[in-house]
């Protein structure tokens, strides 16, 4: 529905998507300009303190942070055990410095977009921004990559839930029978129809992340000790990978930087934002790292053992999780419904969801939206009662589960499926993370920013700004090409061994 409102107030502008020739000029000079978004009618008289002074700006970070927020404390040990401590430390900077670098060029493109389509949605997302400045392709590419990788949090999250409870019970069952565990629960959970009912869901997860947190730097803190080994050079496309994951966020940056109370900040707090990740991730790496050793396990939890204590918080960990797989699920859930009701495979506006709750604050939004669009339509359609009727779209959107028969068998098909690539796919929820990195987050991060930050500035850059680009362009070509395959030959040589 919104993708359609959005189409016909582009076209009511005359406006098209893709429609942009070669004689057409971004709004404004984006390429080297400090600011990210362009000045404010205000002038440059606009203070923070006009905008609602520090406590918006710590909102506006808040809401930033939230968006990289997911588990990827859990498995950055793992992934320095693949680059050693050195080539760890630096890859991690400088993966956090070329995810900001791409961030900020999206933004940029989308704030070069004439005032008229940018008026027309105020929810703008990563791929409606693909589609108006490079076409339909673009989009189609840019929201199969952004539900793939959805689809393989949702995977990894089963795979994170059935090794942490196989490693609590010790059972003889293997890893993957416990994937079963939780299916039953997982597959009422996802009917839930309205995303306003999730909400909960996600504060909980929030809360139980911030305890996970807690407790892994309290206790590698009181068991530290100093054996890091030197990992092969071979190893590090998985860190590429992992990395890349656990710093993906881009999907929700363009709907994040929409709604801040000061826009022209956005390059600022997002700086910020990016850094105090980096210095936990960093943190929490290193210090797992040189603490286990060559014996640091995919999962974190894994490695914490010895009390009640540590046992009390891997059930509020997966209970988290738990209750955070219908959030991820719900970009791959709306494919493949508007797919069997007649629309296209790959849908136009997909927002991406992390366990942090911006997602889910920006889809709810949206959602909200629709339904006064779909009001509205039902006044009209009662006030011109002798006109042709409205075709008005009933979605049981108001209703507490899904109630149309496609609805769910939709959503039982998409959780049987994560569980079935969780069973065969799941040895070690590290490489499964690297994989979905390499596949997918690696595309997202580096290549379609810097493709669409090219293709918008073209005829303004000079030669070291299209240098530039062209190297963001071909780390997250080659990183995706090397990283998929490294982590593939490593997860099948973990299917003849044992996995971590």
């Amino acid at each position: 529905m919104i993708d359609k409102i959005l189409d016909e107030r582009l076209v009511r502008r005359g406006m098209t998507y893709g429609s942009f020739g070669d004689d057409w000029k971004p709004q404004g000079e984006m390429v080297d300009a400090e600011e990210v978004a362009p000045p404010s009618e205000d002038g440059d008289g606009q203070t923070v303190k006009a905008a609602g002074g520090l406590k918006s700006l710590t909102t506006d970070f808040m809401n930033l942070l939230k968006a990289f927020i997911g588990l990827n404390f859990m498995y950055i040990s793992f992934a320095m055990s693949k680059a050693g401590l050195v080539r760890g430390v630096v890859g991690i900077t400088v993966i956090a410095w070329l995810t900001y670098i791409s961030c900020v060029m999206l933004v940029k493109v989308k704030n070069a977009l004439p005032d008229e389509v940018r008026a027309a949605n105020k929810h703008l997302t990563y791929g409606d921004v693909a589609r108006i400045v490079s076409g339909p392709k673009a989009e189609g590419v840019v929201n199969g990559a952004l539900i793939l990788t959805q689809f393989g949090y949702c995977t990894g999250y089963l795979i994170f839930l059935a090794h942490t409870t196989h490693d609590m019970v010790q059972s003889s069952w293997p890893n993957w029978g416990f994937v079963l565990v939780p299916l039953p629960l997982l597959i009422l959970i996802a009917q839930l129809r309205s995303v306003r009912s999730l909400g909960p869901f996600s504060a909980f997860a929030n809360l139980s992340l911030l305890v996970g947190f807690v407790a892994v730097v309290a206790y590698i803190s009181m068991n530290f000790k100093f054996q890091p080994t030197n990992p092969p050079i071979s190893a590090f496309p998985i860190f590429f990978g992992q990395v890349t994951a656990a710093l993906e966020g881009i999907g929700l940056v363009l709907p994040v930087e929409a709604s801040m109370s000061v826009p022209k900040y956005f390059d600022r707090v997002l700086a910020l934002a990016l850094s105090c990740l980096t210095f936990v991730l960093m943190t929490v790496g290193v210090l797992g790292f040189v603490t286990f050793g060559e014996d640091t396990k995919s999962i974190i939890l894994v490695n914490m053992q010895g009390s009640g204590i540590i046992t009390g918080i891997k059930i509020v960990l997966c209970l988290g999780i738990l209750f955070t797989y219908p959030l991820q699920l719900v970009p791959v859930v709306q494919s493949l419904e508007g797919w069997v009701a007649g629309g296209p495979p790959v849908p136009a506006h997909v927002i991406a969801h992390e366990i942090g709750q911006a997602g889910i604050e920006i889809d709810q939004e949206i959602e909200r939206e629709q339904e006064e669009a779909e009001d509205e339509e039902n006044l009209a359609a009662v006030a011109n009662p002798d006109e042709d009727p409205i075709p008005i779209e009933h979605t049981g959107r108001r209703t507490l589960f899904a109630n149309q028969w496609y609805q769910v068998l939709c959503r039982f098909l998409v959780v049987m499926a994560t569980a079935m690539v969780a069973m065969f796919a799941g040895k070690s929820f590290g490489l499964f993370q690297s994989l979905i990195g390499s596949l997918g987050a690696s595309f997202l991060a580096y290549t379609g920013p810097a493709y669409l930050h090219w293709y918008m500035f073209r005829n303004e850059m000079g030669p070291l700004a299209k240098s530039r680009d062209f190297f963001i362009f071909m780390i997250g070509i080659v990183g995706s090409v090397v990283g998929t395959t490294v982590t593939l030959m490593e997860m099948f040589r973990a299917d003849d061994g044992g996995g971590g």
